[in-house]
């Protein structure tokens, strides 16, 4: 089913007919080096010191090819070779040595706890619990593998793809399960940050990296707003500030923290307001932003007491007063 790959579970390699033109038949010893010569070829394709063992485990034979050292490194540094040793069965798409060195995966920078667990991450993202053989791949088909996230394959002119690698040995038996080398180390998707959390709106960077967008927001109380770029060219950050296009912030206001290429912030308006913001390192630039939450914080009572102040109000109240004073002073003189 598998174009360009070399099923190495029986150690069998499979030969062509050679045809010739009608009425031309080689000598003997002829054919014989043909014959010869197309056995060569057909090896030279082959991975070199690929080895399989139906009776030894993945990690064994994994150690025993020649071209995985990479991989059997990194199980040993996650201590994930017991897992692997385990009853299974597992199915292990393995990277080849190259495909380590092309990943620039360096184990000696993996010293931390958190960096070793992003090792395991990306190793069990590998792994899938169950037989996955060659023949049950169509294109399409989406498995979830022992780390929790899922991966595709594809198929096409029948060469087999699972994510971004491609299958270039098949179905390679093990006591515990079946190895496919692959020609690249698969990287997990990155965790969404807002898993979980209902953003009524998302803000970014506008293309220049000098702005927010969308600048003006607006939202009903209770709503979350996030704010979420990753890799920017420059730091960016969101902290809040006492007015429109103002470069005074608010003591102890919202802040998604230090400025940083990659934000993941989010924030919940419980109250009306207006909620004005400014990136921290390009304020004097103007890179602002505003939410509108619910009326805006419009305070209708305020509104009657500035009209109620008004000049003009004044005004005429004085001349009612004046004018019902003389009234009821005409009114006396009358009696």
């Amino acid at each position: 089913m598998w174009k360009n790959i070399v099923p190495l579970s029986n150690n069998r390699v499979r030969t062509h007919t050679v045809g010739y033109k009608s009425g031309f038949k080689p000598p003997i010893m002829r054919k014989s080096i043909v014959c010869t010569i197309v056995a060569c070829l057909l090896l030279a394709a082959m991975p070199y010191s690929v080895s399989a063992d139906a009776t030894e485990d993945i990690p064994t034979n994994a150690e025993a090819t020649g071209v995985h050292d990479s991989l059997v490194a990194a199980l040993s540094h996650a201590d994930l070779v017991a897992t692997l040793q385990g009853e299974g069965p597992f199915t292990v798409f393995a990277p080849t040595d190259q495909a380590f060195a092309d990943a620039g995966i360096d184990l000696d920078t993996f010293d931390t706890p958190e960096e070793n667990a992003t090792l395991v991450d990306i190793l069990l993202y590998h792994v899938y619990s169950g037989n996955v053989s060659s023949s049950e791949v169509t294109d399409g088909l989406s498995v979830e593998m022992v780390n929790g996230d899922s991966v595709s394959f594809t198929v096409a002119d029948g060469v087999v793809k699972i994510g971004e690698a491609t299958v270039t040995t098949a179905d390679v038996n093990a006591s515990n399960g079946i190895i496919h080398v692959i020609d690249k180390v698969l990287m997990p998707p990155a965790d969404d940050p807002f898993a979980g959390i209902d953003c009524a709106a998302t803000v970014g960077l506008t293309s220049d990296g000098y702005g927010f967008t969308p600048s003006i927001i607006n939202i009903d109380v209770g709503q979350t707003v996030c704010w979420s770029w990753t890799e920017a060219g420059m730091a960016h950050n969101v902290k809040q500030v006492d007015g429109f296009q103002s470069s005074t912030y608010v003591a102890d206001g919202v802040t998604s923290g230090a400025p940083a290429t990659t934000v993941a912030f989010h924030y919940t308006f419980t109250e009306n307001q207006t909620f004005y913001y400014a990136c921290e390192p390009h304020v004097s630039m103007k890179m602002h932003g505003e939410i509108v939450v619910g009326d805006g914080g419009v305070d209708s009572s305020s509104d009657t007491k500035e009209t109620e102040d008004a000049p003009g109000f004044v005004a005429s109240t004085m001349v009612v007063a004046i004018l019902g004073a003389v009234l009821f002073l005409g009114r006396r003189r009358s009696f």
